[in-house]
C-alpha cells in the first residue's frame, strides 16, 4: 500500500471456525468493489484446518494476520485491530459470515456523504450452515424508529458496521470486561455522547446462525449481560432514551425465557420485510 495509508480497515476476529466457512468470510472481503482496504485477521484458533485455511491467504498483501502463544479472546481481540487499525474508516466482520461484494463501497459512500454519521451498519439475510437464506432481518434506516429500536434491541448488526476512526481517536473502546453484549455497550456510550448512528436500506450482509442460536442468545447469562449493560449505561444527559432503553432491558431480563426463545425462532425462520420492534 502506497504510503502505507488505507481508506478502509476491516477487522475479523476467528476461533476455530470451520475451514470452508472462514475461507468464504475471507474471500467475501477481498472480493469487494471497493479495493482500498486492509484485512486484519486476529487469530485465536487452535484447529490446524482452521489455521492453514487463513493463512492460504497470505499472498494478498491486503492481508495480516495476527497470532498470540495465549488465547486473547475476541473482544481484546477487537481492541487489538482497532488500535491498529490505518483506515480513516474501520469495519467490522465475523468469521462465519458472508459480506456482499458492495458492502464496503456502499458503506464508505455513505459515511463520505453522511458528515454526522459516524457508524452505519445494515441489513441482512440470515443464512443456515449450508449457505441457504432462511430469512431476513432489516434495521430502521434512522429517525424516530432506530430510537426506540435502539431502546429494546441492538440497534446496528454488529458484524456490518463500519465507523468513522474519530470514534477510536476519540478514545472508543469496546469494554473488555464484558463476556457479551460488547458491541451493545459500545453503541450505547456513542449514542449518549451524541455520536449519531444509522442503517443503509440495503442488505449487506450474509449472517450465519447455527442449531443452537436461539439458546445462546435467550440463555440466562446473555439476558443478564443485555440488562446490566443497559443499565450501566443509563445517562441523565439523555434521560427518555435511558429510561425506555433501562425497560427494554428489563422485558429482556425478567420476560419468561420460553417467550423471548420463541421469538428468536419466528424470526429467525421467517422472511420478513418490516424492522421487528
Amino acid at each position: 500500500m502506497q504510503n502505507d495509508t488505507v481508506t478502509i480497515s476491516v477487522i475479523l476476529a476467528t476461533f476455530n471456525e470451520p475451514a470452508d466457512m472462514i475461507k468464504k468470510s475471507i474471500k467475501s472481503i477481498l472480493e469487494q468493489t471497493f479495493t482500498d482496504f486492509e484485512l486484519l485477521i486476529y487469530d485465536d484458533s487452535t484447529n490446524a484446518e482452521t489455521i492453514s485455511a487463513i493463512d492460504s491467504f497470505k499472498y494478498d498483501e491486503r492481508v495480516k494476520i495476527f497470532r498470540s502463544p495465549v488465547k486473547k479472546g475476541f473482544v481484546v481481540s477487537l481492541n487489538e485491530g482497532l488500535s491498529a487499525a490505518k483506515g480513516k474508516y474501520i469495519a467490522r466482520m465475523d468469521g462465519d459470515d458472508i459480506s456482499l461484494p458492495d458492502r464496503l463501497e456502499k458503506e464508505y459512500v455513505y459515511l463520505e456523504n453522511n458528515k454526522k454519521v459516524f457508524v452505519v451498519g445494515g441489513n441482512m439475510d440470515i443464512i443456515d450452515e449450508n449457505d441457504n437464506v432462511i430469512s431476513s432481518r432489516k434495521y430502521p434506516i434512522g429517525g424516530i424508529r432506530l430510537f426506540f429500536f435502539s431502546c429494546f434491541r441492538c440497534p446496528l448488526a454488529h458484524p456490518s458496521i463500519m465507523m468513522r476512526r474519530e470514534l477510536i481517536d476519540f478514545g472508543f473502546r469496546y469494554n473488555e470486561k464484558l463476556e457479551r453484549s460488547e458491541d451493545l455497550d459500545l453503541w450505547l456510550r456513542i449514542i449518549n455522547s451524541g455520536y449519531k448512528i444509522a442503517n443503509l436500506p440495503d442488505t449487506i450482509i450474509n449472517y450465519r446462525i447455527l442449531n443452537n442460536f436461539e439458546d445462546k442468545r435467550s440463555n440466562d447469562v446473555q439476558r443478564k449481560y443485555t440488562f446490566e449493560v443497559r443499565k450501566k449505561n443509563f445517562s441523565f444527559k439523555n434521560m427518555i432514551f435511558s429510561v425506555f432503553s433501562f425497560i427494554g432491558g428489563a422485558l429482556f431480563a425478567f420476560l419468561p425465557v420460553n417467550i423471548i426463545k420463541s421469538a428468536y425462532k419466528i424470526e429467525n425462520k421467517r422472511v420478513h420485510n418490516d424492522p421487528v420492534l
